[in-house]
C-alpha cells in the first residue's frame, strides 16, 4: 500500500507566502512609481504649452502692433521697456493683455501654474529702450509644482508675413 502525501510542510508554505508577499510589495511600488512619473510627465507637458502660449502670445502682440500702424512704429513688438511682464488673451474684447511684473502671475483656468514673460534685446542685453532694438529675445517662463520651471525663448523681429 502505497501513502498518497499532497500536502506541503509549514516551513514551505512559510516560505511560498513570503516570496508572495515581497512580490506584491514590488509590484506596488511598481505601480505607484509609474504613477508618479506619468503625472510629472503630465505637469511639465502643460507647463511646456503654457510656456509656448507664452511666446505665441509675444508674437500675436508683434504681429499686431505692425498690421496695426501705417509707419514704421518705434515700438513694432508692443512692449518698449525690457523687463518681465504678464502676458494673457482677453476673450470678452480679443486682446492681448500686457501688465508689467516682478513675479509669475496666475495663468488662468490652471491654478497650479504661474507665467511670466521676459524681454530684452539680444544684440545688447543692457539695452533698455527696446524701441531702437533690431531683435528682442523673448522668454516665456513657466513655474510649477515644488521649484520646477520650464523657458522657452525667440528671438522677435520686425520681420512680418505680410510685409
Amino acid at each position: 500500500m502505497s501513502i498518497n502525501r499532497q500536502g506541503i510542510s509549514l516551513p514551505e508554505g512559510i516560505v511560498a507566502l513570503g516570496l508572495i508577499s515581497i512580490s506584491i510589495v514590488f509590484v506596488s511600488n511598481l505601480a505607484m512609481s509609474y504613477i508618479n512619473i506619468l503625472t510629472s510627465v503630465r505637469e511639465r507637458f502643460l507647463a511646456l504649452n503654457l510656456a509656448q502660449e507664452g511666446i505665441e502670445l509675444s508674437i500675436a502682440l508683434r504681429n499686431k502692433k505692425i498690421e496695426n500702424s501705417s509707419s514704421p512704429s518705434p515700438d513694432w513688438s508692443g512692449i518698449t521697456t525690457s523687463g518681465t511682464y504678464c502676458l494673457f488673451f482677453n476673450e470678452s474684447n480679443r486682446s492681448i493683455m500686457v501688465t508689467p511684473s516682478n513675479s509669475p502671475c496666475p495663468v488662468p483656468n490652471y491654478p497650479n501654474y504661474r507665467r511670466l514673460v521676459r524681454y530684452e534685446d539680444f544684440l545688447n542685453p543692457n539695452n533698455i529702450n527696446l524701441t531702437r532694438s533690431i531683435a528682442i529675445k523673448v522668454i516665456s517662463e513657466v513655474y510649477f509644482g515644488r521649484n520646477d520651471k520650464i523657458n522657452l525663448n525667440v528671438i522677435l523681429t520686425k520681420w512680418h508675413p505680410n510685409l
